[in-house]
């Protein structure tokens, strides 16, 4: 490992460490800001491949460029060198009819992610299945993403 990647990993640590003290993480996204309320696909958007299962939902096709990725984490505060511990991340995830627009995006830190491994799936296949509506699945995921538990916030590390 470098000195400078040495270095930005303490920093990260650091700063987060001080985040943790005070019980603020306003510097790291745990959820998504305002601006990212998430945006269905429709007919007219040029991602727009086809309409899937039974309640004809619209489905875009993934089409995140890595500038696009770049805007959005520089809109989340998000430094380059700590961006490996997040992934861009649909807010409505395509397979629920969700787009590629800048509204749709954040960066989700990857240790939140794998607080709920498996729902992106199950609310896919659910709605595949014709169980539940857009909407309800939509719902879900909002609920999820926007409240993510977090039993052990002193588990968390950043940058390391």
């Amino acid at each position: 490992m470098t000195s400078r990647l040495l270095v930005a990993r303490l920093i990260c640590a650091v700063i987060f460490s001080f985040m943790l003290i005070d019980g603020a993480f306003a510097s790291f996204p745990f959820t998504p800001d305002a601006a990212t309320t998430g945006s269905l696909c429709t007919a007219n958007d040029s991602d727009f491949v086809e309409y899937r299962y039974s309640a004809q939902v619209p489905y875009c096709r993934r089409n995140v460029s890595t500038a696009q990725k770049r805007k959005i984490y520089a809109a989340y505060n998000v430094p380059p060198e700590c961006q490996k511990e997040y992934t861009i991340d649909h807010f409505i995830p395509l397979s629920l009819g969700g787009t590629n627009r800048a509204g749709n995006l954040w960066p989700e830190a990857k240790v939140i992610k794998n607080l709920r491994p498996n729902l992106e799936l199950e609310l896919f296949q659910m709605l595949q299945r014709g169980d539940i509506t857009q909407a309800q699945a939509i719902e879900a995921i909002r609920e999820a993403k926007l409240n993510p538990v977090i039993s052990n916030p002193g588990s968390l590390h950043f940058c390391l």
